[in-house]
């Protein structure tokens, strides 16, 4: 009862600072933030007269600006809105919503939710997600500071750390498992190594990369970038699962034959697997969800939208398909290696 009051209050804390936060952080904010009081919209122009008064400066402002129907750019503002600005030669524009205080509503409300149902174990997972965080970025900002490093060779050696940084926080890094270690990074890296021999052997034939031209630095490198971070948690998640499964498998009969357990552990996968993939999919199409229902609404037919936005999501998904098919018999392999490893130290 008083954890659950706890979590009550807690919750009732973060909704009440988030609408603090969205109305008065104004006076952090460096840029103009403007309130709008009034809004004049021209239907036939797509154009709104916005009226406002500044928060943290003094006067009030005018401005005109174009708006959308589908909202996607530039959306048409209404009373209340926080709008961040900028000023050029006498000329104001709107430089987006501010809406800090939301994104924190929906951040605690996050943690929340995984304190409650995880425990301990959710707060491990957190801090891993924060460490992994925080060096996907160092990473990144390094290869932003450095043109002379690849890109590839970082996200590889990310790739490894943040498999062991994800694998300490959440069983402790005493007790580091080297069988899900060594099952996450084997399927992992031979999924990637699929898909890129694959991708050489077609010369990229059928990929398009038009949706990454906003990106300066080649887009082939960023593309191979992000295809194998986002397969790893495919990869890691089966793992664990199939090798968790055993353990207590064979922690209830200890004398179960090594090929009887290596046919329940098949059976598991047969389990998992496909959902996972599912779950793989709906996850990658539904980023690109936004976008092709922009072009959709432009006028742009269906197998044009498809085939320009959806072929690089297909090939993630393909990439993390295999990660997660490969982890199968890598998961297998790393355990019955361990288990014929111990006992010949018991012999």
């Amino acid at each position: 009862m008083k954890k659950n009051l706890t979590y009550i209050i807690a919750l009732a804390a973060i909704i009440l600072l988030g609408f603090l936060i969205q109305t008065k952080s104004y006076i952090f904010y460096s840029e103009p933030v403007l309130r709008v009081e009034e809004v004049e919209a021209n239907a036939s122009e797509q154009t709104q007269k916005i009226k406002g008064k500044l928060l943290n400066q003094k006067g009030s402002v005018t401005l005109e600006t174009t708006y959308y129907e589908n909202e996607s750019v530039s959306p048409l503002y209404r009373k209340g809105n926080q709008l961040i600005l900028q000023k050029s030669d006498n000329y104001w524009r709107v430089l987006s919503m501010k809406r800090d205080g939301y994104v924190f509503i929906l951040i605690g409300l996050f943690i929340l939710i995984v304190l409650f149902i995880s425990g301990k174990r959710g707060i491990r997972a957190l801090i891993g997600l924060a460490l992994n965080s925080g060096l996907l970025l160092f990473f990144l900002w390094l290869s932003q500071q450095n043109s002379r490093l690849s890109l590839m060779l970082l996200m590889v050696v990310f790739t490894f750390i943040a498999v062991f940084v994800a694998m300490g926080t959440s069983y402790g890094f005493k007790k580091l498992d080297g069988r899900k270690i060594l099952g996450t990074l084997v399927s992992l890296f031979a999924a990637f190594l699929i898909c890129l021999i694959a991708m050489n052997l077609l010369k990229d034939e059928g990929l398009r990369y038009e949706e990454m031209q906003f990106i300066t630095r080649p887009y082939r490198s960023v593309f191979l970038a992000g295809l194998l971070i986002g397969a790893i948690g495919a990869s890691m998640d089966n793992v664990v699962t199939i090798i968790s499964a055993l353990d207590e498998i064979r922690a209830q009969n200890e004398q179960l034959p090594l090929k009887k357990l290596m046919r329940s552990g098949r059976e598991i996968a047969q389990d998992t697997a496909s959902s996972m993939i599912n779950v793989l999919l709906f996850a990658y199409l539904s980023g690109a969800i936004p976008s092709v229902v922009f072009y959709l609404a432009n006028g742009w037919n269906f197998s044009e939208v498809i085939g320009m936005h959806l072929s690089l999501e297909i090939l993630r998904t393909l990439c993390g398909g295999f990660a997660i098919v490969l982890s199968v018999p890598a998961a297998l392999f790393a355990f019955s290696l361990a288990e014929k490893l111990g006992r010949r130290q018991v012999r």
